[in-house]
């Protein structure tokens, strides 16, 4: 299952995306440079730095890293034409530059900041969430339908959910 509304491969870009900004004292002003390491398919399908509408920033590791490290979060709001055209996201997405590691999984990813007083901070994803090898959590699939489903006219998300949670006790489906 997917936890972001983002090329797959761009998922553990994120997961260490949001870790980072989620540290102590994380300060995106410092940013001099961002590099994005992964397996080639990564740099492949998501190269992208001057993307100008949301549906193209959703295929970009720059938008990605971007929105996720200035909002802290990675959802349908960091993917929207508005966001992309937004100046501090644009400045930062011009910091990020790829990396190819053939030796890399490509469910895997390492994000290094480095900042402008020379400090340097990485994070490594060896599987990103909703990954089979970091599978989405019952809570965390809650989570989304009840993020999601406002957004779909006429859907309840509390019926839905409760008929999701019992549906192999249902005699028909």
């Amino acid at each position: 299952y997917k936890p972001y509304p983002s090329g797959v491969v761009l998922h553990p870009v994120t997961d260490a995306c949001l870790a980072l900004r989620a540290a102590p004292g994380f300060d995106v002003s410092g940013i001099a440079e961002i590099v994005v390491r992964g397996h080639p398919l990564l740099r492949q399908r998501t190269d992208r730095p001057n993307v100008s509408t949301g549906r193209e920033a959703q295929v970009s590791a720059h938008h990605t890293v971007a929105a996720a490290l200035i909002d802290g979060a990675a959802g349908l709001a960091q993917y929207t034409t508005a966001r992309v055209c937004d100046p501090a996201v644009q400045a930062l997405r011009a910091k990020v530059r790829m990396e190819e590691d053939a030796a890399m999984e490509v469910e895997g990813a390492v994000v290094s900041i480095r900042f402008a007083d020379g400090r340097t901070v990485t994070e490594v994803v060896a599987h990103a969430l909703g990954s089979l090898g970091r599978p989405l959590s019952d809570a965390d699939l809650e989570h989304k339908l009840r993020t999601l489903a406002p957004l779909a006219e006429g859907c309840a998300p509390d019926a839905l959910s409760d008929a999701e949670w019992r549906l192999e006790d249902m005699p028909d489906a």
